[in-house]
């Protein structure tokens, strides 16, 4: 008889139907140990159609289970083979995303806190840690249960960071940063930089000492090579949720509300406060010491010059809602037109002058 759970990343189909709230149709004893897509799909994998013309090609792939929705398959019945077991769902992406997070390793995660890692004695340490060589860490540090420090980590002084964290490798966690569960920061990430402060007079510009500290909140993903500036006084902050794409620059004091989305290259400049919800589209720009209002979107490339209400969807530069930035856009594609008419007319009216 085969275990509900015969390895780490190895289970029964319909313990993973159990844990994401899902029915199995076939046979409830298949064991599958990766999720993938159909292309790269073997007879232990399980893979994921959300349309009628990806189920027809999962059909036809090695996988032993296909996660899908009811509503697909009772469309695609006469279609259907027998040989396949499936997993339905109202919502196939998401329960997709959870399988292949479950049966997806955790990378850099071996148990172990290496010999070749340093470690101020200062430090308290969890259970289940993977440390591995070249990282540095300070003095009065933190860390919780089952958090992995990928090679080339340096967190500097009296930083917390709690459990389940994933810190890739080259990741640069400031002093008195807060991190707190399931946060994973991808390679090259800066956490805690000083921010962009200084007073400016006729001798110079003079930096303004950059006092605060970054609040990470649970459930946060950053991506590469992001930049976190700490504030100038009291926190930035990153609330529950929130997912952060590569090459994003955060400015000093601001604060990113719960489940936002910020795409690459997009960047927020200080104290500026994002509600629930927003989304940055890529190379979106933000200035400083204003409030978006939750749900509120920003296409890509917009530049937001000032608040926002509730669900507005805004683009252009400088950044207006999206519906009149279409109509801005569609007169100055007829100002040559109106060009022309402008100068016949001029003539016209210079001839009966005369």
């Amino acid at each position: 008889m085969i275990a509900e759970n015969v390895k780490e990343n190895k289970y029964k189909i319909s313990k993973l139907a159990e844990m994401t709230n899902s029915e199995v149709k076939g046979d409830q004893e298949i064991v599958v140990d990766n999720a993938c897509g159909v292309a790269e799909s073997i007879n232990s994998s399980v893979t994921f159609a959300d349309q009628k013309e990806y189920l027809s090609e999962a059909l036809k792939s090695k996988a032993a289970v296909i996660v899908s929705s009811y509503k697909i398959c009772e469309e695609m019945e006469s279609d259907l083979k027998a040989k396949k077991t499936f997993l339905l769902t109202d919502h196939p992406r998401r329960v997709y995303a959870k399988i292949a997070d479950i049966l997806t390793p955790r990378p850099y995660e071996n148990g172990k806190i290496s010999k070749r890692a340093v470690i101020d004695p200062s430090c308290q340490l969890g259970k289940g840690l993977s440390i591995h060589p070249g990282v540095v860490i300070a003095e009065n540090v933190k860390i919780g249960d089952n958090s992995i420090i990928a090679p080339g980590v340096i967190i500097g002084p009296d930083v917390e960071i709690d459990e389940n964290c994933l810190l890739h490798p080259g990741v640069i966690i400031e002093r008195d940063t807060i991190i707190k569960n399931h946060v994973i920061i991808q390679s090259g990430a800066v956490i805690g930089s000083d921010g962009f402060g200084f007073a400016t007079d006729k001798s110079g510009h003079h930096k303004i000492p950059q006092q605060g500290n970054v609040i990470i909140e649970s459930e946060v993903e950053i991506g590469a090579n992001v930049t976190i500036d700490r504030g100038a006084s009291g926190p930035t902050i990153i609330k529950k949720g929130t997912k952060l794409d590569n090459l994003i620059q955060i400015g000093h004091n601001v604060e990113v509300g719960e489940e936002s989305l910020l795409v690459a290259q997009s960047g927020i400049a200080g104290s500026t406060k994002l509600g629930r919800r927003v989304t940055l589209g890529g190379q979106a720009g933000v200035v400083g010491h204003i409030n978006l209002a939750d749900n509120t979107i920003a296409a890509a490339r917009a530049m937001v010059t000032s608040r926002t209400n509730e669900g507005d969807f805004i683009s252009g530069a400088p950044a207006q809602l999206h519906r009149d930035a279409l109509k801005e856009q569609a007169y100055l594609r007829r100002l040559p037109k109106y060009i022309e008419r402008i100068k016949e007319l001029e003539k016209r009216l210079s001839e009966l002058e005369k």
